[in-house]
């Protein structure tokens, strides 16, 4: 049975983008999406994703409320996060380690580093 990952981004090309490179390496995964951080909540506690790849600017709610509310949920509290997002500035990536991601990834993503962690966390399970 595939694992679930959770694309939660509002662009549908980063959405594309990361799906084919999912695709690309073979991963024995289900992706699903969510468009804004409330629909990353509700899916989340609905089907229990094995990783939540989270942009950190999103409508309605961004990825920083988004990831501490999954953090602060009984249900998601152990569903591992990646930041994948452009916020690279400095003190974003503690900011958004802070806020309850587990790993954090700048984009331009770099497929290998996204497939290995994407990698890391499904083997946990």
């Amino acid at each position: 049975m595939a694992k679930l990952v959770l694309i939660a981004d509002d662009n549908a090309d980063n959405i594309f983008l990361i799906r084919k490179l999912i695709s690309r390496a073979h991963l024995d995964v289900e992706v699903i999406e969510a468009q804004t951080g409330r629909d990353t909540l509700s899916i989340a506690i609905q089907r229990r994703p094995a990783v939540i790849l989270l942009d950190l600017k999103m409508p309605d709610m961004d990825g920083y409320q988004t990831a501490s509310i999954l953090k602060a949920t009984e249900e998601t509290r152990q569903i591992p996060i990646v930041a994948v997002t452009a916020q690279a500035m400095v003190g974003d990536k503690e900011k958004a380690l802070k806020a309850g991601c587990d790993e954090y990834i700048s984009k331009p993503i770099e497929p290998e580093i996204l497939v290995r962690t994407i990698q890391k966390y499904l083997e946990r399970m």
